[in-house]
């Protein structure tokens, strides 16, 4: 049998690349085997995704039905009335600021001036 491989002596550059390269090759083989072992369970849904999908299908559906019942409430009880008054409060909440900012704009004049705006 020859052990001539076996006897003691200076490894060269080349021996230490290819068995860096070995290890490489080794590892990558490994990790390949494994995501191949993997893959079987990635692929395979599970009934807790299954379940979430259909929970967010029946939100959505619920979603819908609750704005086409809040646009019937709005149809059905907002009545000539309700918007009329709702029309006043706004107007009445528009004299307001303005008045206030007239007010605001008459003492600022005052005070850069020193008299009363005309």
């Amino acid at each position: 049998m020859d052990t001539s491989f076996l006897s003691p002596g200076p490894i060269t550059w080349v021996q230490v690349f290819a068995f860096a390269f070995f290890l490489v090759t080794l590892l990558k083989g490994f990790d390949w085997i494994v995501g191949k072992m993997r893959a079987g369970t990635k692929d395979a849904v599970s009934p807790l995704t299954i379940d979430m999908a259909a929970a967010k299908i029946e939100i959505r559906q619920l979603d819908e039905k609750l704005n086409a019942f809040k646009i019937e409430i709005a149809r059905t009880y907002v009545t000539g009335d309700v918007i009329t008054r709702l029309e006043r409060r706004i107007d009445d909440l528009v004299s307001s600021v303005r008045d206030e900012m007239k007010e605001t704009r008459d003492i600022m004049l005052k005070a850069l001036t020193g008299r009363p705006p005309s």
